[in-house]
């Protein structure tokens, strides 16, 4: 039975894998150290044991967990000892994140199995976990299952590291842009700009009008669509500010359901590479998840990152790194036949 099981988990995490690597797609995998104890009527002792983990996120806040853990555990009254395997398979949430450390709270269905007792039911599961880096994470988790047999079940407490496999990402091409507002041109000496240059600058603002005009928007609505949000240092987590800004922009989104947008994320320089590219992407995948929960579909934004790349201001340096921690948008326009 406890095969079944585990072949019953890997399969929901198969079919769950495409959909949500439309989303988040990231994959964990734990390892972990467990100390449980017994419901009165298994005459068990506490035992100590170890497991394994894996997940897959749904949404960045949702996850599809999979465990299985394995221990021996001395009995009472003179019997002789056993081992004890566990399965859980359940939904875990992400209520709220503070700095690197998140709370869990998940439910789902488990099995419990012994040489002398077989029972299934029903689990609940509160924990944390604290980043270490952008793919480490050091979880705890207390876990109450209640049997169908064995009265209030079995309480465990798991300890471990998890390992994060995040998915690729891709950026669509779409065929037509609608440019923010022209900048006034920089002051500069009277010989510095050619008469072709002052024609191409000419050309470029006149298309920008007429696009504008040709989909409806307004300059006013331009600059909406062109205004930046900032995040806090080595943060995603939306502010206050940001929101109003981004509650500024839902309005131009609904108006017309032809736009598309692409959020570009960024981080200032300080990290690596690799690891301001990841923090990019976390920006971006916040500011869609809240547009998104304002009723923007989905399907109509795309994101990318652009880590410490196309910085604002070179730094590293404090006015530097606070001007690069921020999100663009681009306001693009495409055929809904295209």
């Amino acid at each position: 039975m406890f095969a079944k099981i585990t072949t019953l988990g890997v399969a929901l995490l198969l079919v769950a894998t495409p959909a949500a690597s439309q989303e988040r797609g990231t994959i964990e995998f734990g390892g972990f150290a467990a100390s449980t104890s017994f419901d009165n009527s298994l005459n068990m002792n506490n035992s100590f044991g170890a497991g394994g983990r894996v997940g897959v996120f749904l949404t960045p806040w949702l996850s599809l967990e999979f465990d299985g853990q394995g221990s021996s555990a001395s009995r009472t009254l003179g019997l002789r000892d056993v081992n004890v395997g566990m399965v859980h398979a359940r939904v875990t949430a992400v209520p709220f994140t503070v700095g690197r450390t998140s709370l869990l709270v998940g439910a789902g269905v488990n099995d419990f199995d012994t040489n002398f007792h077989l029972s299934y039911g029903i689990h609940g599961l509160i924990g944390a976990k604290v980043a270490i880096t952008d793919i480490v994470s050091l979880r705890v988790d207390a876990i109450q299952d209640r049997m169908s047999m064995g009265g209030g079940g079995n309480r465990s407490i798991n300890a471990g590291l998890s390992v994060y496999r995040h998915a690729p990402t891709t950026t669509q091409v779409v065929t037509r842009e609608v440019p923010g507002p022209v900048a006034a041109p920089v002051q500069q000496r009277p010989d510095s700009v050619s008469a072709a240059e002052t024609a191409r600058l000419r050309a470029i603002e006149a298309e920008h009008r007429a696009m504008l005009a040709a989909q409806g928007l307004t300059q006013s609505d331009s600059a909406t669509m062109a205004e930046v949000i900032h995040f806090a240092h080595d943060s995603s987590e939306l502010s206050g500010t940001a929101r109003s800004i981004l509650d500024s922009k839902v309005a131009i989104f609904r108006s017309d359901p032809a736009m598309r947008i692409i959020i570009t994320g960024y981080a200032s320089q300080p990290g690596t590479e690799a690891y301001n590219m990841a923090l990019g992407m976390r920006r971006a995948e916040a500011t869609k998840a809240y547009l998104v929960s304002e009723g923007v579909a989905a399907s109509r934004i795309e994101i990318a990152t652009r880590g410490e790349n196309d910085l604002v201001i070179d730094g590293p340096g404090e006015r530097a790194d606070a001007a690069n921690r921020r999100g663009e948008f681009r306001l693009l326009v495409a055929d809904p036949d295209r």
